[in-house]
């Protein structure tokens, strides 16, 4: 059987995907780079797609989906697809999936790593020694991470992955998932709270959802108020969970500790964007998922995606699995 995917848009990091274009070509695949740029040049690129993947932009929307006559299969190059309009494509019989297991170890260290920053100070103690001074923080601003308590907003993958980390390193871990029972937490070590309880009992909070619109602004200025005074957040998964507005308010007013951010509402955030700014802030460029090994395995799973939806029909990483009664039938 053969079959054609098209890259919707430029990704240089992953450029040439030689390794991609050899597995696919011995299951009868061919790869080929749209480069799209804008949101009109999809659907002409699309044509004969059989299969599509997308890296970041421009997003899939209700349009462009109701353009493409043959593609049945959208693929996201990572965990979040909210650039995928998925309820659109359900019911246009076509399935959506992204890399469920792709960067779980890579984002739960860097998440680790923020709350040690901000914890033990370590960015502004690099800033003044590079600066040539020698500024001990102040006492009360320094934690030890052993005995804290850790949040956790969502214990998926990478949820779990940072409560392994965080009992080893000896904190006690709490945290709320939609998705799981309460008993599956407590098997993890994980002990089950709600939202409110979760804010006002913990020392930090790492964050690990999904972006939806039910998630929009998840942690928000009341839900900021009612953590505890010098609390650290600490956000890997989505920048629109949080209304940066009140953490930066929050931060700036001193009521948290500090904040570990790798994502945020614009990305890239202006060059004067008050998160910038904000006091007490360890910030990354949304790269917590990128390693040799996490891309590694990235690439594996597009492919093996691929493959056994072609071969199959179907594939454990689609994330709308009510389109497989509706799912439209192959070109011929």
């Amino acid at each position: 059987m053969s079959f054609t995917v098209v890259q919707v848009d430029p990704s240089p990091d992953l450029e040439p995907y030689a390794w991609e274009r050899a597995r696919l070509a011995e299951a009868g695949g061919t790869l080929r780079v749209a480069g799209c740029t804008d949101a009109a040049q999809v659907v002409p690129a699309l044509a004969d797609a059989d299969v599509a993947w997308l890296s970041w932009s421009p997003p899939i929307d209700r349009t462009i989906l109701q353009g493409l006559a043959r593609c049945r299969l959208v693929i996201r190059w990572g965990i979040g697809y909210d650039q995928i309009d998925a309820q659109a494509a359900t019911e246009l019989g076509i399935a959506v999936a992204n890399s469920p297991t792709y960067g779980t170890e890579d984002v739960a260290e860097l998440a680790i790593g923020h709350l040690f920053a901000v914890m033990r100070r370590m960015p502004w103690a690099h800033a003044a020694m590079t600066a040539g001074g020698w500024v001990v923080p102040e006492e009360p601003t320094v934690h030890r991470i052993t005995g804290r308590t850790l949040g956790l907003l969502g214990v998926g993958r990478i949820g779990s992955a940072v409560a392994r980390r965080a009992i080893g390193l000896g904190m006690r871990v709490m945290g709320t998932d939609i998705a799981r029972s309460d008993a599956e937490l407590r098997a993890i070590g994980v002990e089950p709270v709600g939202h409110a309880e979760l804010a006002a009992a913990s020392d930090a909070i790492s964050v690990h959802v999904p972006y939806s619109a039910a998630n929009h602004h998840l942690v928000d200025a009341a839900f900021i108020a009612r953590m505890r005074p010098g609390a650290v957040l600490v956000n890997t998964s989505r920048g629109k969970v949080i209304d940066q507005a009140a953490l930066v308010a929050a931060l700036r007013e001193g009521r948290l500790g500090g904040a570990g951010i790798d994502v945020y509402e614009v990305e890239p955030p202006a060059s004067d964007d008050p998160i910038r700014s904000a006091p007490n802030v360890s910030l990354t460029c949304h790269h917590a998922g990128f390693t040799q090994e996490a891309i590694v395995d990235l690439r594996a799973e597009m492919v093996r995606t691929t493959i056994d939806f072609i071969t199959t029909g179907w594939s454990d990483a689609i994330v709308n699995p009510e389109v497989r009664g509706r799912l439209r039938p192959p070109a011929r």
